[in-house]
């Protein structure tokens, strides 16, 4: 089932997975790339971190997007 863009950032927080807004804020930005076809170097620790939070919540940004998350408008029509 798709997760909701708007979820993503309170998904982080409410499971604990990260501690802060701006931590959440961060992790969702790589979620917002992987949507829009930004493939990422798997090698970086940065893209690590953020891989693995995605990860927790059903989202590895390691593979290609294939319609896991799905922006507001996506889920009104």
């Amino acid at each position: 089932m798709p997760i909701r863009l708007l979820e993503i950032q309170p998904l982080l927080l409410e499971k604990g997975i990260v501690k802060s807004f701006s931590a959440a804020n961060a992790t969702l930005v790589y979620a917002i790339q992987w949507m829009e076809g930004v493939e990422f170097d798997l090698s970086k620790s940065a893209v690590k971190v953020h891989r693995a939070r995605l990860r927790k919540i059903g989202l590895d940004i390691g593979k290609p997007f294939a319609g896991e998350i799905v922006s507001l408008q996506k889920q009104q029509i």
